[in-house]
């Protein structure tokens, strides 16, 4: 019996798999672990742990009558159960957990990614830089943020607008804060963090929520490197986006 229970067991695991990654795709929380471009590659991965789980299944059924003389008897089924629970604790997990974000603590560990210009890029340069008003979006974060880091002589004084949520470390003074995003290749475990570095009134406003703000850029430093800073001078608290994450032209910034 001891193969059979191995079956059913594999079985078991392969159909809880397929069934938690059916479940984060119709809870739009997928792209929360994994970059959209992943997508069909998981529902790959759906689809075939499934077929594999019922044939596994099926053919545990159709050779009960056989006898597997090398059982071991209870001792070796609860070896055998206290070794793919350790494969069946993740997905109960993933039945269980509904918040897939990184916390503050991990972010502040992580810090914000280096930002240096790159000397080519697949756009105008200055194109955003030398317009009257910066409008960032989820289309244009990374061109403009590297738009900026080549241009960083001429935005003194430029008005730009820009949504993310508040980023702080400990060596930030009461004065200043990041207006943050997280960008994802992958998966989360590739999720980079990217900001820019904000002065003005910010004691108000709390780390992770989300906000709009507008202010004037600047050039400024982050960890010795140049980097557009924005001084503050409005805000306006928001919801969290759906889709939190960056997921395109990360390799712009590097």
């Amino acid at each position: 019996m001891k193969r059979f229970f191995i079956q059913r067991l594999e079985g078991l695991l392969l159909l809880g798999l397929g069934l938690m990654i059916f479940k984060l795709y119709v809870s739009g929380y997928l792209t929360k672990l994994i970059a959209p471009k992943m997508v069909p590659y998981a529902l790959a991965a759906l689809f075939a742990f499934l077929v594999i789980s019922l044939l596994r299944m099926k053919k545990q059924k159709q050779g009960e009558q056989h006898c597997d003389c090398g059982s071991n008897g209870e001792s070796s089924s609860s070896a055998l159960v206290l070794k793919y629970s350790l494969f069946f604790l993740p997905i109960l997990l993933g039945f269980i957990l509904t918040d897939f974000t990184l916390s503050g603590e991990v972010l502040a560990k992580r810090g914000m990614a280096k930002q240096q210009a790159q000397m080519v890029s697949s756009y105008d340069s200055g194109k955003h830089a030398n317009g009257e008003k910066i409008s960032v979006n989820d289309d244009n974060y990374f061109e403009v943020l590297d738009d900026l880091l080549n241009n960083l002589d001429t935005i003194e004084g430029k008005e730009i607008e820009i949504s993310g949520f508040i980023y702080r470390e400990d060596t930030f003074t009461k004065k200043q804060m990041a207006i943050s995003r997280l960008s994802m290749s992958c998966c989360v475990v590739d999720a980079t963090l990217y900001g820019y570095m904000v002065n003005g009134n910010v004691e108000g406003m709390k780390t992770n929520d989300w906000y709009t703000i507008t202010g004037t850029l600047k050039k400024g430093s982050y960890k010795g490197e140049p980097v557009p800073v924005i001084d503050l001078k409005d805000s306006k608290k928001i919801k969290a986006p759906e889709e939190a994450y960056l997921y395109e032209n990360v390799q712009i910034i590097q």
